[in-house]
């Protein structure tokens, strides 16, 4: 069965082969069996439609994504997300107010190992142990390794870290997603700076939810900083996508860009 996979919006998780469409078809578009509509954004569903409308001509139409609450099955490579991506595990024991995981995919679920250099993962730290050391056999044949996702701060522990230091790491992605998210990540990277730079230690740090402000997102931002990671301000977005200032949207670009972090904490030293 050939099958096209069509993206509302690129992004850099999207697949690149002949068989992967963003946005509406083109005149030398051929015929597939079925067209699958893969939204992961609430916001680009408001394209569905659209999408659906002009895809049905080239094949039976199936909609489904994060988006529409899919829980998700067995992860297939380069299906969905480009080719060196894995998701190991599904859904997480947390349950973050914040966070659609725990309604989407429910209890944390282990999944085939697939190999990849880039883990997906909800909360792989989360997994039983024996299931952590079988992704790390796989991953200790890859190289330029990042954990994009699947890291919690609290669950780093000594054997992860020896863990990562046993293979081709370029980068480890945390999260600072409130307030009182300070303390974890701090006794994370106490543990992780003795083996690895600020370039491997980044972090994913919430900002521009109900309450916040850029003064106080500025205090998490550079608390993050001193902590010692790399952080990267990620603007919070509800499920009807509510626009945020041009002045939020300003100061996450500025702490988005590593070359501007870098210049803004030298200068606040001088």
């Amino acid at each position: 069965m050939r099958i096209a996979r069509v993206f509302p919006t690129r992004t850099s998780m999207t697949p690149i082969d002949a068989d992967a469409y963003v946005g509406l078809p083109d005149l030398f578009t051929p015929q597939y069996d079925e067209v699958h509509i893969s939204v992961t954004f609430t916001w680009d569903l408001k394209k569905v439609k659209e999408l659906e409308y002009a895809w049905s001509k080239y094949g039976c139409v199936v909609v489904g994504g994060v988006a529409l609450d899919d829980c998700g099955g067995i992860f297939c490579p380069g299906k969905y997300v480009k080719h060196g991506v894995t998701i190991t595990s599904r859904g997480c024991p947390n349950k973050c107010g914040f966070c659609f995981v725990p309604k989407r995919e429910g209890r944390l679920r282990i999944l085939p190992i697939v190999e990849g250099n880039i883990i997906q993962d909800n909360n792989l730290t989360a997994c039983p142990r024996n299931h952590i050391d079988n992704v790390f056999d796989m991953l200790a044949k890859q190289s330029r390794i990042v954990f994009q996702g699947g890291v919690e701060s609290a669950r780093v522990d000594d054997y992860f870290v020896g863990k990562l230091r046993s293979i081709r790491l370029k980068e480890v992605w945390m999260a600072y997603d409130h307030d009182n998210a300070d303390k974890p990540l701090e006794r994370a990277v106490g543990k992780l700076s003795k083996y690895f730079k600020r370039d491997k230690l980044r972090c994913y740090v919430l900002i521009g939810y109900k309450d916040d402000t850029i003064e106080k997102a500025d205090v998490r931002l550079r608390k993050a900083w001193e902590i010692g990671v790399l952080p990267f301000a990620m603007l919070y977005r509800d499920e009807q996508n509510t626009p945020h200032s041009k002045e939020w949207r300003k100061f996450q670009r500025e702490w988005a860009r590593p070359a501007i972090m870098r210049s803004k904490m030298k200068g606040d030293k001088i």
